[in-house]
């Protein structure tokens, strides 16, 4: 059976905020989502974290509790947890990112952590969004 979970966490320091930064956290994500067969989409925007993630049980509680003890994240809040019938996204990770326009027009100036589950999930899975797959 698969799982569809979506979360946000704030982030610390410069955690997702330069290139060599996100470079890590794609490449450790990638490797990890690659071994537990973990389809995710992720999202970083003015300090905080949000990201859809698809897969068995056993791996979503792994990956979850690797992120709670993760110094980079503090806050973790899972807001959707679900049993699903198929995955919404093939990649182990997609990266989407928004411009100041997009984030004013999606966002409205609201945080990720503002978002109901549905609207970041809508957000994490908007194609013109997405920046790496």
């Amino acid at each position: 059976m698969l799982f569809r979970v979506v979360f946000v966490s704030e982030l610390v320091a410069d955690a997702g905020q330069t290139t060599r930064s996100v470079a890590e956290i794609l490449g450790a994500c990638q490797r990890n989502n690659q071994r537990d067969e973990i389809t995710s989409a992720l999202i970083f925007h003015r300090g905080e974290a949000a990201q859809m993630i698809e897969g068995k049980r056993v791996d979503i509680d792994r990956l979850l509790a690797r992120v709670s003890r993760d110094p980079r994240h503090r806050n973790l809040r899972v807001l959707h947890d679900r049993p699903v019938l198929k995955r919404q996204t093939a990649s182990p990770v997609r990266l989407n990112a928004l411009s100041r326009d997009q984030a004013q027009t999606l966002l409205q100036d609201r945080r990720l952590s503002h978002l109901s589950a549905d609207g970041l999930q809508r957000l994490l899975m908007c194609d013109h969004l997405t920046l790496a797959a």
